[in-house]
């Protein structure tokens, strides 16, 4: 994930007040983390492949999106 403010409330167990109202899917992933399931860590955005099916790219990035994910161009 290329969000170090959510990685953060995944990896710190204490909720602090600015923090109380946290989206549901973060106390998932903190379950799933601390059984061992998951791992989560920093990717850079440049290199982050779900940003292909998120976020309009640039052509070339594109390209490298899906070259990576395994994809070729039709």
């Amino acid at each position: 994930m290329d969000n170090q403010g959510a990685l953060c409330l995944v990896k710190n167990p204490v909720f602090h007040k600015r923090t109380k109202h946290a989206d549901i899917k973060y106390h998932y992933i903190r379950e799933k983390l601390e059984e061992g399931t998951i791992s989560v860590s920093f990717v850079p955005s440049d290199l982050e492949l779900a940003d292909v099916f998120t976020k309009p790219t640039p052509r070339d990035h594109f390209h490298k999106l899906i070259f990576n994910l395994g994809m070729r161009k039709c």
